[in-house]
């Protein structure tokens, strides 16, 4: 009875886990699209991503969970290019020629990529009925993204860009898979952070080089700690609570709650950016939403 127990603890514990996870995403999604109306892509980049660099070591050393510094440890860690890394300076940049609403959708896709992905490197099986919700997913994304663009409140590049981002999210799940059986979470997520980071400065001459260096000045010093704030909830929080969600449920399962993520995203963008879909894109966004539900409810069928 006990271990009955033990098991719905460890499964609650993990669902509310993902759910956390998937509501630091959704909300860091729109505090860092805010965050972007006076940061440019590039720069709120690396800033985010030191704020959770520097706390996350930090928890590191007050806890004493220092990663044995090897080969192993820097093949864990080297998986934070793909994720930060690539998907959120992709997604920043779309995010700065989209809609937060917009992008937050795109990225519920990140299950059916991440489906794709296991299936040409780890040669997981996929059926005909999830080949055909992928379609419908795809749809999804074409209605969200090609509607609206005359409006200029988003581009079909933007969109495109945080498609980008997503699909290489969809990659560091599909490859981190065993990690958090081989390292603690916080340890773990500031390693990766840290090779994030490192991309980050590597990548932002990009950005100098268009001039974003100049924009500083005039950022008042309360957007500054906006931005830092973001970093924690968007990175730190986020990466944290999904690599503890991992201990508990295997990464495709946790992938499906990332469908939250839109649900989060959304209703918090029309409430504090006043951001409107159309009617288009709102079936274009439960065309994805409904095709995740269906995937999530074939899981539950065959696992019975």
């Amino acid at each position: 009875m006990s271990l009955l127990t033990t098991r719905l603890s460890t499964s609650s514990l993990a669902l509310l886990f993902m759910v956390a996870s998937a509501a630091a995403w959704g909300t860091g999604t729109v505090m860092s699209k805010y965050s972007l109306n006076y940061f440019p892509p590039f720069i709120l980049f690396v800033v985010q991503l030191s704020a959770s660099v520097v706390v996350l070591w930090s928890l590191v050393w007050v806890r004493r969970l220092q990663p044995p510094m090897n080969i192993n440890s820097l093949r864990l860690g080297s998986v934070g290019l793909l994720e930060p890394g690539l998907a959120f300076v992709l997604a920043l940049v779309g995010l700065s020629r989209t809609t937060a609403s917009v992008a937050s959708f795109i990225g519920a896709t990140e299950y059916f990529l991440v489906v794709v992905f296991a299936y040409f490197i780890l040669r997981e099986r996929v059926t005909r009925r999830t080949l055909l919700l992928i379609l419908l997913t795809l749809v999804g994304v074409i209605l969200i993204s090609v509607n609206g663009e005359e409006s200029g409140a988003h581009s079909l590049a933007g969109d495109l860009l945080v498609l980008g981002g997503t699909a290489s999210a969809a990659l560091y799940v599909v490859l981190s898979r065993s990690a958090v059986s081989e390292m603690q979470p916080i340890p773990l997520a500031a390693l990766q952070h840290t090779f994030g980071l490192l991309f980050g400065i590597v990548v932002l001459p990009l950005g100098l080089a268009g001039g974003e260096l100049q924009s500083l000045t005039a950022i008042p010093l309360s957007i500054w700690l906006w931005a830092i704030l973001n970093g924690i909830v968007q990175y730190m929080l986020a990466f944290l609570f999904y690599l503890n969600a991992l201990k508990g449920m295997p990464a495709t399962r946790a992938a499906l709650y990332l469908a939250l993520i839109p649900v989060f995203g959304t209703v918090e963008s029309v409430i504090f950016l006043g951001e409107q879909l159309s009617w288009v894109q709102l079936v274009g966004g439960l065309l994805i939403l409904g095709a995740l539900l269906a995937l999530k409810g074939q899981q539950t069928a065959s696992a019975e």
